[in-house]
């Protein structure tokens, strides 16, 4: 298991739920989440433990679609849908080839 020391990209999805209103949560944001984090762990990558994928409270984007965040480079992403699994994949793979 990584302590955190070799990460080298951390991903935030907004997992907000409301009562009233716009939120993450009710568009599939769990499930993006997931799937992202299962893709991450997956044994035909070299990701693990350079990879961390994080629920987010409210990023205050809800009414945008889900929002993520990706750090280090601090690279939104808003309008996501609960299967846009492919578009958070590509920003990793980018992210984790420049930092290669």
């Amino acid at each position: 298991m990584s302590d955190g020391r070799n990460l080298e990209a951390h991903l935030f999805v907004c997992t907000n739920a409301r009562e009233k209103g716009q939120s993450c949560q009710a568009k599939g944001s769990l499930e993006l989440r997931e799937n992202v984090k299962k893709l991450c762990q997956g044994k035909d990558r070299d990701w693990h433990g350079r990879v961390r994928v994080n629920t987010a409270g409210c990023l205050g984007r809800c009414e945008e679609g889900i929002a993520a965040v990706l750090y280090p480079q601090a690279q939104w992403f808003t309008g996501l849908q609960k299967d846009d699994t492919r578009a958070l994949e590509t920003a990793l793979s980018a992210c984790l080839d420049r930092r290669s």
